[in-house]
């Protein structure tokens, strides 16, 4: 089973075949609904360890995990993550073949997450059966690589854009707190054209908050419900719809300002390159930013997909060789 698996610092998204998977990236204590007329579809864990993951802890859970710092590959938390994440995918004890990939800052880290997933992971959820998963390869890659596979690449890992695999490209990858810039050029990573900028979605998670803490004091929003909210630019308070445009707005502008410096000055005005392709969930909130500075960049499709789905058709590319 081949399996492309992004676990950022907001969301995990993994993709198998026609199935797509995402949820928070959050863990917490494994408190539920005494009583619900729906039916749960939270994701709890019983082994490894007794958590609730994603949607389910974000609504119920009375304490959450949530870490934003290098050393997250390497802990219990993001490891919980993946198990989740595969049990999503299926119910059953398979092999997998992993592609999953790190911000560019961090990709010297990836013998530490290849350590991880490698070998046999034994996980159960509640209601099920214990599952078995054993990872026979599995690589690491650059983040922003994802977008570029999925764009070049078909669902059988062929190549279907030779101007995007032949080609000079650069990628802009706008997550949660950092933003990946990688330049490619026929496939191969060119290293000093690559950075990544500190800023992020959770930078306009902050001013909105900052805004909310005054104009509507009564209001407890956690960190995934802020991030929703800035999305649709809207929040309730007592009942009542409040705009949050103008702040996310005023917000945007700066942050934008900054990547489109850095990649400016990284890519030499960016004027040789054959095409940008713009990716990650922040590419819904600065894409037409960069793309008025940049006549050649283009948010790719599904943004907040792309990595996963490049991951997924790499590990088909290398199950045709």
């Amino acid at each position: 089973m081949n399996i492309g698996l992004d676990i950022g610092y907001s969301a995990v998204k993994a993709i198998s075949g026609n199935r797509r998977v995402t949820f928070p990236s959050v863990t917490g204590t494994p408190d539920k609904a005494r009583f619900s007329l729906t039916e749960s579809a939270s994701i709890v864990l019983a082994e490894p360890s007794h958590v609730l993951v994603g949607a389910g802890a974000v609504q119920q859970s009375r304490h959450l995990t949530r870490r934003e710092d290098r050393g997250w590959t390497d802990s219990q938390e993001w490891y919980l993550l993946a198990l989740a994440a595969f049990t999503e995918l299926t119910n059953a004890s398979v092999e997998l073949t992993v592609i999953t990939g790190l911000p560019v800052a961090f990709y010297n880290d990836k013998e530490q997450v290849l350590a991880t997933l490698a070998g046999t992971h034994t996980a159960t959820r509640e209601g099920r059966n214990r599952q078995t998963f054993t990872v026979t390869n599995a690589r690491v890659i650059p983040q922003p690589f994802g977008a570029l596979l999925a764009a070049a690449l078909g669902k059988s890992g062929n190549v279907i854009d030779n101007a995007l695999a032949d080609g000079d490209v650069g990628v802009i990858d706008v997550g949660g707190k950092t933003t990946n810039l990688l330049s490619v050029s026929e496939l191969s990573e060119i290293g000093r054209e690559t950075s990544s900028v500190s800023v992020g979605a959770w930078g306009v998670a902050r001013a909105v908050r900052v805004y909310l803490a005054d104009k509507c004091p009564d209001l407890e929003v956690r960190d995934h419900q802020l991030m929703q909210a800035i999305t649709t630019r809207a929040i309730k308070y007592f009942g009542e719809p409040v705009d949050l445009g103008p702040v996310v707005d005023a917000a945007l502008a700066p942050m934008a300002e900054q990547v489109i410096a850095e990649a400016t000055q990284l890519w030499n005005g960016a004027a040789g390159l054959d095409a940008i392709l713009v990716t990650g969930g922040g590419a819904l909130l600065i894409g037409d930013y960069i793309r008025r500075h940049f006549p050649h960049a283009r948010v790719v499709e599904q943004p907040v997909w792309a990595n996963a789905e490049g991951f997924y058709r790499f590990a088909q590319y290398l199950a045709g060789q």
